[in-house]
């Protein structure tokens, strides 16, 4: 049956995915197994992906009263009080998720709203308005357990089937399906070696990334991005988006991007289980995500469209560094199980404030006399996000520095590292690496703010001291390892085509 299908009772009207939401909802309330936060969060995702439309909290409600009915039904000990109780509880965690925060926010797209409802659920509070309704939200959940808890409540067999509103058979709502797509065989060798010859985790996922991404092992033969490599033609802006900061970008000459993509101009040909990038290219999209369903199994698919950038293939820079985290089994918060959806969860300004945000397995790094940046170590500011992919002996240019008073006049044109980001670098390249002293006079922001950490690194050097830099503008944070932050990675779709690379591709 169609996820679209009305079902009817008592006047009511709502589809069978609401339908399906309210009961596994209701259900984990009679089970207390603790799960109803997370079937609660994923149906309301499912729904956002897959309807691309915003369910209505009226039509939740009522689907949830019927249950809650039949959750009566099922333990006559329940009085009228506590189902009152329950269903007034329920409503109002219902209307803080699908009416005061849309609203607050201002969204006008379920995937904006799959966004917003994605930044709650990992705790993101990088805005005034959204730790308002981690509080807000956090006090619903709270309040529903807390009336749950003295109840002594019957937990429903697993059955094959449940009463609609009509009283009709409908199938017993199931994760959502996602391709069956094995892990390719090779990536643990070529992780294997990555890890032997010194190059961290968060490296590996991102060189793996773009990698998959391009669909091409030479894409990491390429040199870094300067100042010498010429604009890509052919990608034309037609607007801004709802925001009126980021701009919409269209392929205007598939040709011309053809001939002057960096990445693509020099490839002729794919392998048939190949995805032809060069036919539908990635460029950077401003608010685009990977597409990926709320499945445990749900690879990151960067060739079909997740939205909420423009129809055109390619993801934002946050969406990249959620794919290289994941694809390399990192976890950003300790505990909570990768995901290919919570790409969704984390933009870029949570990485500036981390701890804050619910990525509890980021830490803002200490430059000592001995060290500063590290490849592997990820630089925000509000807007953009990057991963470090190399660096050199003195990264941040110190040495040139003959006394401390010196330090405060280093400047990014002494850099030496690189970048891994999408960006619009280059009109709109999108997945690329970077030489930082090129690419950075582009960022004003990421430019002033690392030539504070440099200035802080120098410091380190010549007082003897270790500084944590806490600019609030701009932070350089690095992954813990620890046992509680690493899972089981998530999967790239189309990765196999990268399968016979070189390990030196990821390790050079």
């Amino acid at each position: 049956m169609s996820a679209s299908v009305l079902l009817a009772g008592c006047g009511q009207q709502y589809s069978v995915a609401v339908d399906g939401m309210a009961s596994q909802t209701v259900s984990d309330i009679a089970c207390k197994n603790q799960q109803l936060e997370e079937k609660l969060y994923d149906g309301l995702k499912s729904y956002l992906i897959e309807q691309k439309s915003i369910p209505s909290a009226t039509e939740l409600k009522s689907a949830m009263k019927v249950h809650v009915e039949k959750l009566a039904q099922d333990n006559p000990r329940m009085t009228a009080e506590q189902q009152s109780r329950i269903q007034t509880d329920l409503d109002q965690l219902v209307d803080s998720l699908l009416e005061e925060a849309p609203q607050g926010e201002r969204v006008e797209s379920s995937e904006q709203l799959l966004g917003l409802l994605s930044a709650i659920d990992v705790g993101d509070r990088s805005t005034t308005f959204r730790s308002y309704m981690q509080d807000r939200v956090r006090s619903n959940f709270n309040q529903l357990a807390t009336t749950v808890k003295a109840m002594d409540l019957e937990c429903p067999p697993a059955a094959d089937s449940t009463q609609s509103a009509d009283g009709g058979a409908t199938t017993t709502p199931v994760e959502p399906t996602a391709p069956q797509i094995e892990a390719n065989p090779d990536y643990d060798y070529h992780k294997k070696q990555a890890v032997a010859a010194g190059v961290p985790l968060a490296v590996f996922g991102e060189r793996w990334a773009l990698a998959t991404a391009y669909q091409s092992c030479n894409s990491l033969e390429i040199p870094a991005l300067n100042d010498s490599v010429a604009d890509i033609k052919g990608i034309a802006i037609t607007g801004k988006h709802s925001d009126g900061v980021g701009n919409k970008r269209v392929i205007a000459s598939l040709s011309q991007v053809q001939a002057t993509h960096p990445y693509l101009k020099e490839v002729t040909s794919y392998a048939s289980s190949c995805f032809n990038v060069r036919q539908n290219p990635l460029i950077y999209d401003y608010g685009g995500k990977p597409y990926a369903t709320t499945a445990t199994t749900s690879p990151i698919d960067l060739f079909k469209n997740g939205g909420d950038g423009t129809s055109v293939l390619g993801i934002d820079c946050s969406g990249y560094v959620y794919t290289s985290m994941a694809t390399a089994g990192l976890r950003l918060k300790e505990g909570r199980a990768l995901k290919a959806s919570d790409s969704w969860a984390w933009g870029s300004t949570s990485y500036v404030e981390p701890q804050s945000n619910g990525l509890t397995c980021l830490s803002k790094i200490t430059v000592t006399p001995s060290m500063s940046l590290k490849a592997g170590d990820i630089v925000a500011v509000p807007g953009h996000v990057i991963i470090i992919d190399r660096v050199g002996a003195d990264p941040f240019g110190i040495n040139t520095a003959q006394t401390v008073s010196d330090c405060s006049k280093i400047t990014s044109d002494v850099f030496d590292f690189t970048v891994a980001q999408s960006s619009p670098s280059k009109e709109g390249v999108g997945i690329n690496h970077s030489i930082a002293k090129d690419y950075l006079p582009t960022s004003e922001k990421m430019k002033a703010g690392l030539q504070k950490y440099a200035y802080y690194a120098c410091l380190a050097k010549f007082n003897a001291k270790n500084y944590t830099p806490s600019l609030g503008t701009l932070s350089v944070v690095r992954h813990k390892g620890t046992s509680a932050c690493t899972d089981k990675r998530v999967v790239l779709a189309r990765e196999s085509c990268i399968q016979s690379c070189s390990s030196s591709a990821f390790t050079q």
